[in-house]
């Protein structure tokens, strides 16, 4: 085959977005979703998800823990499941070491 033709196909299946790290969809969906390691106990609160009281302790144990690395570093806080299964869906975690949102 043509190396320029074959370079063309690779090109066009980038551009077309054959050669993203992960749908574009889920990449929309993700970005939608606040950060734990981020977010006020006001934007906790706002999400729907927990309370101003739950938040508000939420953002205390990230401090006290510089940081979640998972949902489990929450467990502590005896955070019912149905509210905590709202805290995934609106919150994304990711490390301060981490350098893809891949």
């Amino acid at each position: 085959m043509n190396k320029f033709l074959l370079s063309g196909m690779l090109i066009g299946a980038f551009v077309m977005g054959g050669m993203t790290c992960a749908p574009a969809d889920l990449q929309a969906a993700e970005a939608a979703r606040m950060q734990l390691n981020r977010a006020t106990a006001d934007e906790l609160a706002a999400s729907g998800a927990v309370d101003k009281a739950t938040a508000e302790k939420i953002v205390k144990l990230r401090e006290d823990l510089g940081g979640f690395q998972s949902y489990d570093d929450l467990e502590e806080l005896g955070i019912p499941a149905e509210q905590m299964q709202k805290l995934r869906d609106a919150t994304t975690i990711q490390s301060a070491d981490a350098d893809c949102n891949c």
